[in-house]
């Protein structure tokens, strides 16, 4: 089993994160979740990102 550990937060950011959650899922999986979507949403401007400088490099998929 993984080894767990205790993190303070206060009261406020426990009950929003209560409300982030599904019925049966511990603080644990409500973090990974948030985790999860912060790299998605980072992936995603860092790939906007890399279209709108290389602009130039790409072709029309018409023009192929």
């Amino acid at each position: 089993m993984t080894a767990t550990t205790t993190i303070r937060i206060n009261v406020e950011t426990r009950e929003e994160l209560k409300h982030l959650g599904d019925i049966g899922d511990d603080y644990d999986t409500v973090i990974n979740r948030l985790i999860r979507e912060h790299n998605r949403e980072n992936l995603v401007r860092y790939s906007r990102k890399i279209v709108e400088e290389r602009k130039g490099d790409f072709v029309d998929i018409d023009e192929l």
